[in-house]
């Protein structure tokens, strides 16, 4: 299957990924807040393991109000760093399944890769959602491993911020594993929704007791 513009007409609607939605707000925020203490968790213990002359993690000291300034400038240089790139290995996905350009911007405080009108194939669609988590995650460990101990902190922040901040995506990339393959995926900024081949159940439904009817 290929990207699209154009919905089969043998297609319907099958489910929706709606961020307006308050209880699925509610639930990723939960589930978000868990994978962040895991990951606080996770790459501090890893970095140990990487780094044998660490024997902790997330410290940050300061000598002077000036310092602190400074480190502070270099934390939210690295948050908005890793909000854009995130989004940009999503929009690089998503140009490499359509060639088109994505759009790509800010919502309030969150940044957002999409591609309203195109329909992408299940599995193009796991890539796009999956692929930020995984090459950030493996490009972060290296960094772990090989970067002055002075950026280990900025590092960590990075890989935290980055895995925490996917609670989305995994949610999508969850839900779309339980649809058939043939599936179409359609991404609205604010919504994501699924298309499956076949007819709706309701007129699967409508059609079988017709044609009750029609013994009778």
């Amino acid at each position: 299957m290929k990207t699209t513009q154009i919905l089969p007409p043998h297609y319907y609607a099958s489910g929706k990924f709606d961020l307006k939605n308050f209880k699925l707000l509610v639930l990723m925020n939960l589930a978000g807040l868990v994978l962040f203490v895991f990951s606080v968790w996770f790459f501090g213990w890893l970095t140990t393991q990487l780094r044998s002359e660490i024997t902790g993690f997330f410290s940050f000291e300061f000598s002077s109000l000036s310092s602190l300034a400074t480190s502070f400038g270099k934390l939210i240089i690295t948050i908005i760093f890793v909000l854009s790139l995130h989004e940009a290995v999503h929009a690089l996905f998503f140009w490499i399944f359509s060639q088109q350009k994505p759009v790509v911007g800010f919502k309030g405080f969150f940044a957002y890769a999409s591609m309203p009108g195109w329909y992408f194939p299940r599995n193009q669609y796991l890539i796009i959602g999956i692929a930020p988590l995984i090459l950030i995650t493996l490009v972060g460990v290296v960094c772990l491993a090989i970067l002055p101990s002075t950026l280990l902190n900025l590092v960590l922040v990075a890989l935290v911020l980055n895995t925490s901040g996917a609670i989305g995506d995994l949610f999508v990339v969850i839900w779309l594993l339980t649809k058939p393959v043939e599936t179409l995926a359609l991404d609205q900024i604010d919504t994501i929704e699924f298309f499956v081949p076949g007819k709706p159940q309701s007129n699967q439904e409508n059609e079988a007791k017709s044609g009750n009817n029609n013994q009778h």
